[in-house]
């Protein structure tokens, strides 16, 4: 698995956000795609800096909440087939 750096020069705590969801969607085996994920997190970062928050441990969480329900909503209809099916 690859390792992707963000940062953003407006808020330092944006990079440390960054790092902490990648390091936890890594460990519990949730990242499907690296490039895809790093985007996902690092747009929902950008626009926490831009909405003004500051806490990165507030970002990061947030970040990996919204990761985790983009991923659900998206097997939802992956499993919805395969339930019609049975």
């Amino acid at each position: 698995m690859t390792k992707i750096i963000f940062g953003d020069y407006r808020s330092p705590a944006a990079e440390q956000a960054y790092a902490i969801a990648w390091d936890f969607l890594a460990r519990g085996g949730a990242i499907r795609d690296d490039f895809e994920t790093c985007v996902f997190l690092a747009q929902r970062i950008t626009m926490m800096v831009e909405e003004g928050q500051t806490n990165r441990i507030r970002m990061a969480n947030r970040a990996i909440s919204e990761y985790e329900h983009d991923v659900e909503d998206l097997d939802k209809p992956i499993r919805r087939a395969a339930n019609s099916r049975s």
